[in-house]
């Protein structure tokens, strides 16, 4: 599996669509809510960490659903971080110190974004 398949593959189990925060603007349609972005940014063996973010959007009058969203995903990773196997090696996903902060969005005051920081390494030769 790529880095980049690994990103998607990860991103993408806690079922909600994910997009490559990129890429959603290309899109025919704007994604129903609730959905997530992600950056998608790689490195190989020795190089440091990198950094990355992923947004989590909802619609909705409350924090709830939102909040318990990234509880899920910080359970997942976990405190010692989650490891997935690529080609050529594995990536080390953690949680960064700053993990999730809530936001808005000024067109919308419904639109409930939760802005996550992870740190990746990978370990591969490439």
């Amino acid at each position: 599996m790529t880095k980049a398949d690994a990103l998607y593959q990860f991103f993408s189990s806690f079922d909600l669509p994910a997009y490559e925060e990129n890429n959603v603007y290309a899109l025919e349609e704007v994604p129903a809510f609730p959905y997530l972005t992600y950056e998608k940014n790689t490195g190989a063996f020795g190089e440091t960490d990198i950094p990355l973010t992923f947004s989590l959007w909802y619609r909705s009058s409350a924090w709830a659903a939102a909040d318990a969203k990234v509880e899920e995903i910080s359970a997942f990773i976990g405190r010692d971080g989650y490891t997935v196997a690529i080609d050529g090696g594995y990536m080390h996903i953690m949680r960064a110190d700053n993990f999730a902060q809530s936001m808005g969005d000024p067109s919308d005051d419904m639109i409930k974004r939760k802005y996550c920081s992870i740190t990746v390494r990978f370990y591969t030769n490439d």
